[in-house]
């Protein structure tokens, strides 16, 4: 079995989102053995966003279902793309039971708020599709400077919100996929690792 690793490497404190807690790893040698202590916001890398990230009452990522993020993904390539994603742009693959857009932003090694990121009119398509979870390899699914609405329509949906994917050894098309997110009680999001498989090759 050949599997591609979707997971940013960790931690890259220069890749942080402004705002949020810079993630770091400290690494103590004593008495023959390494232990180390890491240090990071529940959204610090490649993670998963639970609905509870913006909604009330919404689920925490402790307790969605692991099988909503174990199986079948769509990979669509937009191209290097910075603009909104529109309705346009992603309505052919609604029907998809998981689906992950590529942006060209993976190849990243800083911060950069010029990325591309679904308007709230593509949010609405994703949020009334059917889908069970959308990931993206940039920092957020929703613009630097937007307000939230994008969040909340998608996780409102009960959809849960891959961020941060490295997408740079992958090609657009079918996979099945394995995203695991940290098991954290009432989280509102947590790390995870993603990883990927060509359908044919399971």
């Amino acid at each position: 079995m050949v599997f591609i690793d979707l997971t940013r490497s960790f931690p890259e404190p220069a890749c942080t989102y402004p705002g949020d807690f810079v993630p770091e790893c400290r690494r103590f040698q004593r008495d023959g053995y390494r232990v180390s202590v890491v240090v990071a916001g529940s959204h610090s890398g490649t993670h998963i966003d639970s609905p509870a990230h913006y909604i009330e009452d919404g689920l925490t990522i402790d307790r969605i279902p692991p099988e909503t993020f174990i199986g079948p993904v769509t990979i669509v390539d937009l191209g290097v793309r910075r603009s909104a994603i529109r309705p346009e742009d992603i309505r052919p693959w609604m029907d998809a039971e998981r689906l992950i857009i590529k942006t060209g932003y993976s190849e990243k090694t800083s911060f950069d708020p010029e990325y591309a990121s679904l308007d709230e009119d593509a949010a609405d398509l994703v949020a009334a599709s059917g889908i069970r979870v959308i990931g993206i390899d940039t920092p957020s699914i929703e613009a630097y400077e937007g307000t939230g609405d994008v969040h909340r329509r998608i996780l409102g949906a009960g959809i849960p919100v891959i961020e941060y994917l490295n997408l740079s050894g992958v090609s657009e098309g079918e996979y099945y996929m394995i995203a695991l997110p940290l098991k954290i009680t009432d989280g509102d999001g947590a790390p995870a690792r993603v990883i990927v498989q060509k359908e044919e090759d399971v």
